[in-house]
């Protein structure tokens, strides 16, 4: 530490009186030019006059005090804090000053990198969720006009075609599912790299799941004349205990892509558990009998928007998200993927997890429900058989009192074909507040809301009419969001507002109806 005394002359002025070795080097100086000068006269400039109005200060008020300043140097620059304490006779006069000096440069340079880092961090956490946003508004953007094309294209299936038309709707139809699907991706990828992928954990049906999954999927495997094995051993645990959404996720991502790169033989899906492994007890592999991955190409598939082949040659298309996404959500469950392959003969994709087996009895969920919301019903139709005769979708809608408040000219046009073939009777609104003063003018049975629309969005007009309702003594009336805001925290916003359910867009026809009915 340097020391310094200054002495206060018979003129006021504190001049130095002595300054140790380590203060002298500090400063650069020579000890007899330290000696009955003022800091003014040996720092000079206003490094100088600012420490000799600091060293006034202290004998003005005879009050110790602390101050930091800087020394420009021909190759650095020092930063000094200083501590100032006076000294008095035994008379009460002031008759020197005591100086310590320390050298805080690393420590300001410490701050100011912090300070730095705090920016930078903030300025990336600005850019992320101006990212997030920015795909949300997207997502919304493209789901709406999407929304049109395959709600058009559903009503348009239902119609008499010739081979030419239905192709060609055909093709509509699976482009639009195509794009979704690449939109979809995109979202999950930015969640992924925002850090905000949840999991759930819940028990499930993995051996119903697996067989769900083979079942969907038989339909793409069958249109290249494919088949799909499940070998699910009997002695293997059925329920256990995670996010089964995930696992879908994962397994048809796997599969689909299996099914996607195999032209000729099968695909396999084998599960496997060991009870006595110590880390993942539980693997599921999906094997598939086309070109295989070259070694160099493994840890590349892994790898955001990669592709095995090239622009140039590759024959299927995609974001290249779906191992990369896919990878991500099996290291959220705690688990690894690997892959094994030989050129020619095929690869295998293993997952390993770790999920706890539990007891405990799960539903589970019908394979027509998960057909309806994978693929576009006249596919599902025309593999399905019906055993008893049904009612026609939507025969509890007829007589139903349904307001619809939704801005969207050709979404209003979707629901209206869709559903009035069922004999409800149909209200549109073009905005929120309008749906406020058409429930309170008259009666209705159910409510779709959309969340963005001019004068009063979806959610402030949810939480009105439940004023209005409380106010009023009236029965609640069932509201359904019907949006293209397709973010978790969008439906989470929709049932704090009052919102008994949500559907996000784009959405088909049996949706539609089925959230209706339910």
């Amino acid at each position: 530490m340097g020391i310094f005394v200054l002495e206060v002359a018979e003129d006021g002025l504190p001049r130095y009186l002595m300054m140790n070795r380590l203060a002298r080097e500090t400063a650069q100086l020579e000890p007899e030019f330290v000696v009955g000068k003022t800091a003014a006269e040996i720092f000079g400039g206003i490094t100088g006059e600012r420490a000799l109005a600091k060293h006034l200060s202290v004998v003005k008020s005879g009050e110790p005090a602390t101050y930091e300043i800087t020394f420009p140097f021909a190759k650095n620059v020092m930063e000094i804090r200083t501590t100032l304490t006076p000294i008095y006779y035994e008379d009460g006069s002031l008759s020197h000053v005591l100086g310590c000096s320390a050298d805080i440069t690393s420590e300001k340079q410490r701050d100011a990198a912090l300070a730095l880092t705090k920016i930078a961090k903030d300025k990336a956490e600005q850019a992320n969720k101006a990212k997030e946003q920015f795909l949300a508004n997207m997502s919304h953007e493209i789901r709406t006009p999407m929304n049109g094309i395959i709600g058009m294209c559903e009503l348009l299936h239902e119609t008499v075609l010739n081979n030419r038309q239905k192709l060609y709707s055909d093709t509509i139809s699976s482009s639009a599912n195509a794009l979704l699907d690449i939109i979809n991706d995109v979202l999950d990828f930015s969640k992924i790299q925002a850090g905000k992928l949840s999991i759930h954990d819940a028990p499930f049906s993995l051996r119903d799941l697996v067989e769900e999954i083979a079942t969907l999927l038989s339909i793409r495997a069958e249109a290249k004349e494919l088949k799909i094995h499940v070998c699910y051993p009997d002695e293997a645990p059925s329920n256990f205990l995670g996010d089964a959404t995930r696992v879908r996720q994962v397994l048809l991502n796997l599969i689909g892509n299996a099914i996607k790169f195999t032209e000729v033989g099968q695909v396999d899906v084998v599960v496997f558990y060991d009870p006595g492994a110590t880390r993942w007890p539980l693997k599921l592999s999906v094997r598939d009998t086309g070109p295989g991955i070259p070694e160099a190409e493994k840890d590349v598939i892994f790898s955001a928007f990669e592709q095995i082949d090239n622009l140039a040659t590759r024959r299927e298309d995609g974001t290249g998200l779906g191992l990369t996404i896919s990878q991500a959500l099996v290291e959220r469950m705690h688990g690894k993927i690997e892959v094994e392959s030989v050129v020619g003969k095929g690869a295998t994709f293993t997952v390993s997890l770790a999920l706890p087996v539990t007891e405990e009895v799960v539903e589970v969920q019908e394979v027509e429900e998960l057909l309806i919301a994978s693929y576009p019903p006249m596919e599902v139709q025309a593999g399905r058989l019906e055993e008893t005769p049904q009612p026609p979708p939507g025969a509890q809608l007829k007589g139903m009192k349904i307001l619809v408040a939704e801005d969207n000219r050709v979404n209003q046009l979707v629901i209206s074909k869709m559903l009035g073939p069922t004999g409800a009777e149909l209200q549109f609104v073009p905005d929120g507040q309008q749906a406020v003063d058409a429930y309170m003018a008259g009666e209705c049975d159910l409510i779709l809301m959309d969340l963005s629309m001019p004068v009063l969005g979806g959610l402030e007009a949810t939480r009105q009419i439940r004023a209005y309702e409380k106010d009023a003594a009236r029965p609640a009336c069932k509201i359904i969001a019907v949006t293209a805001n397709a973010q978790p925290s969008d439906a989470e916003a929709c049932m704090k507002a009052g919102m008994d359910d949500f559907l996000s867009k784009p959405f088909r026809k049996g949706e539609l109806i089925s959230i209706i009915e339910w």
